[in-house]
């Protein structure tokens, strides 16, 4: 059923063997945990060729970071500097040339949380560390929000005027940045997209349509599908709509396997009809406030195997519940290739 259309898979992660455990990922804690081992792009080739992707977008996979007041940048942020250093084998052709022509974007990890100093030092860092080939393919950043867990940390980060400043500058730069925002309804808590949707206000105030930044919201949100709770939806739906109300910002359709359950145990169906009709009062929400033109397919592999319906062959499942909800929309294939390509092509300025 896999989809005809030229796929550009707008959100995966990848990590070496060497950075596969706690000491690469803090919360690669259980060296028997599905994600704890290597996952490289030859890995993600076979997982997705049930329909092989034309191109990818790396999104940062949250590496383990010390304790940032007790020693330089460089050493408290050594593993995002390895996490660079190794996307920029995979660019530079170590891994083969097609892996890195697949590999078209990246959303790094970037200090947003330390003040503007700290920021701009490690772009230096940054573009030092890629070179010039990766540094090209570096179109955004992502710091993960959803860990903050309690409320008042989240908002004093958020709505500080440095936090503000340092997103106003992705737009205002001679390379511009977009923002990845992964924040959580299910496991944060819906405060943290009705914060958000003030971080926007605040983020766009004044500022015209040209030069604001552009933000790509992760996974839906990460709603509460399992909810029974009709507050709980509808305070998701307003912050959906919400955030659709700026034309700067974008949705990732993705994420959904590891939500769709609220215990240990994995989705329990494979059938492609049944999944897009578990999350089809969440799709809908989605389509009618972004429509497909700001909507953009991703797989969150290898995270989607975590409780994905077939384990690690989960991503297969993923791109035809994909299919089966633009198709229940009524989806034009010109509006299927905005979703599977396009729209991520657009915001990430591939």
């Amino acid at each position: 059923m896999a989809t005809q259309h030229a796929i550009l898979d707008s959100h995966i992660h990848l990590w070496p063997a060497s950075a596969a455990d706690a000491n690469g990922h803090a919360w690669m804690n259980d060296p028997d945990f599905i994600l704890s081992k290597q996952h490289i792009l030859s890995d993600y080739t076979t997982a997705s060729s049930s329909h092989p992707p034309t191109g990818v977008i790396y999104v940062e996979t949250d590496r383990r970071l010390q304790d940032p007041s007790s020693s330089s940048l460089q050493t408290w942020a050594a593993e995002p500097i390895k996490e660079l250093q190794f996307l920029r084998s995979i660019v530079e052709g170590a891994h083969g040339a097609e892996a890195s022509n697949l590999l078209q974007g990246i959303v790094t990890w970037a200090p947003v949380n330390q003040g503007t100093a700290v920021f701009n030092q490690w772009l230096e860092v940054a573009e030092k560390t890629t070179g010039p080939k990766t540094w090209d393919r570096v179109k955004g950043f992502r710091f993960l929000l959803q860990a903050i867990t309690d409320k008042t940390e989240f908002e004093n980060l958020v709505l500080s005027d440095d936090f503000i400043s340092i997103l106003k500058s992705f737009s205002q730069r001679e390379k511009r940045f977009t923002f990845d925002v992964g924040i959580d309804q299910r496991s944060g808590g819906t405060w943290q997209l009705e914060t958000f949707t003030k971080v926007l206000e605040k983020l766009y105030d004044n500022v015209p349509e040209d030069k604001r930044t552009v933000i790509v919201m992760n996974h839906m949100c990460k709603p509460e599908y399992a909810s029974k709770s009709s507050d709980s939806f509808s305070r998701w739906k307003n912050c959906i709509q919400t955030f659709a109300s700026y034309p700067r910002v974008y949705m990732k359709l993705s994420g959904a396997f590891s939500e769709l359950s609220n215990d240990a145990s994995p989705v329990d169906t494979t059938d492609p009809k049944k999944l897009a009709t578990r999350i089809q009062a969440w799709t809908d929400v989605v389509f009618d406030a972004f429509g497909p033109q700001r909507v953009m397919f991703g797989s969150d592999w290898p995270v989607c195997n975590v409780k994905g319906p077939k384990g690690e062959e989960s991503w297969s499942v993923w791109i035809d519940v994909a299919e089966e909800v633009l198709s229940r929309r009524g989806c034009t294939e010109q509006e299927k290739g905005r979703v599977f390509n396009e729209t991520a092509r657009e915001a990430y300025a591939l």
